[in-house]
């Protein structure tokens, strides 16, 4: 019997294209139900899925959930039992580099190792990494404005003009080292072996973890604004943060919904230019120096407690979603008891990309690299294919 695989999904969604991608990865058929301008749709979405959050993603009638959901799945295996699909066997090949992660380091590595004819995979939970969630990039050398998706794809088709192999859907849980070969070993058991290792995995966005974030997270709790931003259009909602990814959030959502509580733990630390687009809001109502301390709701957020940290005074805040934007920490849990770290979890690298293991290197936002930016990250991942080509040359 066929699955039915239902995703619905709007059309500037950067978590809706990476869900699509992980499907089509996968050779899967499904049916895209968009409600970006459909209100009937949207409706039907929240009353089958209880969230309001995209993608939602239904396999048979029954409700995955999101993004995170389907790729946690996808990980551990448990989709393919789900979808009653047995993976092909595939031959154990020692490859010269396995690259972790198809971010813009990901990729700038896997482009240069394979213009140095080094037998090259690619494993990553899906492609574009942060990237492929922000929305439009104005400061890529040679592009003076193009999304976060269409960058994705155009280094996608990069790639493709090279063989390099991909392992997607993948997530790493630890590498071990075996004389001079490195096991990689991913959460679905496979073990890659490899000459050498490129470490750019990139960064994931903070938690609160407070009180009923997670128990509510998809029920009003969020993270993307611009995915789920206007699923709350007319309501009272809370952003969380002080940088440019709050104070954009913010600002976004007074053009959405009714009134916009703006919390920050410490005053504004973003661009002037957003701090002054802000403050001239009359829908963004500041809290600085506040922390959040509870999330409240049944079955969807009804209310935000908040602290003031100078006075210890706390109150509630009547919000029907919060928007969670407190920075990135780095995908750096696996690599911990092998690599040094600073106290953020970054991976410690010099000029070249090296992390004091031997074949292990690192690149882009995973490392202490001081600016996080989309074209550092690109630079970071080619110097670093470029010294494992060096390394590799000198092994007997």
């Amino acid at each position: 019997m066929k699955n039915q695989i239902e995703v619905y999904s709007k059309e500037w969604c950067p978590y809706c294209l990476k869900a699509k991608a992980l499907l089509k990865s996968k050779d899967l058929d499904y049916s895209v139900l968009d409600v970006t301008s459909d209100r009937k749709l949207e409706d039907e979405m929240i009353e089958r899925s209880h969230r309001r959050t995209v993608p939602q993603i239904f396999i048979n009638g029954n409700s995955i959930g999101g993004y995170d959901e389907i790729s946690r799945l996808n990980a551990t295996g448990e989709l393919d039992q789900l979808l009653g699909l047995t993976a092909p066997e595939t031959p154990i090949k020692l490859y010269d580099l396995v690259i972790i992660g198809a971010g813009p380091a990901g990729f700038s590595a896997a482009i240069y190792a394979a213009r140095k004819n080094l037998s090259t995979l690619m494993i990553a939970l899906d492609l574009g990494g942060q990237v492929g969630t922000t929305n439009e990039i104005s400061n890529y050398p040679g592009m003076e404005e193009v999304t976060g998706p269409g960058l994705v794809e155009k280094l996608i088709a990069h790639a493709e003009q090279y063989d390099i192999e991909k392992l997607i859907g993948e997530r790493v849980n630890s590498i071990h080292m075996q004389g001079c070969c490195k096991i990689i070993k991913t959460d679905s058991e496979k073990e890659i072996p490899a000459r050498a290792v490129i470490i750019a995995s990139g960064a994931f966005k903070r938690k609160l973890n407070i009180p009923g974030e997670e128990k509510l997270a998809g029920r009003g709790v969020v993270y993307c604004s611009t995915c789920d931003g206007p699923l709350f259009r007319d309501q009272t909602v809370a952003v969380i943060g002080s940088g440019n990814s709050g104070l954009e959030a913010a600002i976004e959502m007074a053009g959405i919904a009714e009134k916009v509580y703006l919390v920050s733990m410490e005053g504004w630390t973003g661009d002037q230019i957003l701090q002054d687009k802000a403050a001239a809001s009359d829908r963004i109502i500041p809290y600085k120096f506040h922390a959040p301390t509870e999330i409240h709701g049944a079955d969807r957020v009804e209310g935000l407690t908040i602290k003031d940290i100078k006075t210890g005074e706390s109150r509630r805040l009547e919000v029907g979603g919060v928007l969670i934007e407190v920075g990135l920490a780095p995908n750096s849990c696996f690599i911990l008891d092998l690599v040094e770290t600073n106290q953020r979890g970054e991976i410690r690298v010099d000029r070249d990309g090296n992390t004091g293991v031997n074949g292990i290197f690192a690149a882009g936002d995973v490392t202490d690299t001081r600016f996080k930016q989309i074209i550092i990250s690109a630079g970071d991942g080619a110097r670093a294919a470029l010294s494992v080509f060096d390394y590799l040359m000198k092994q007997v």
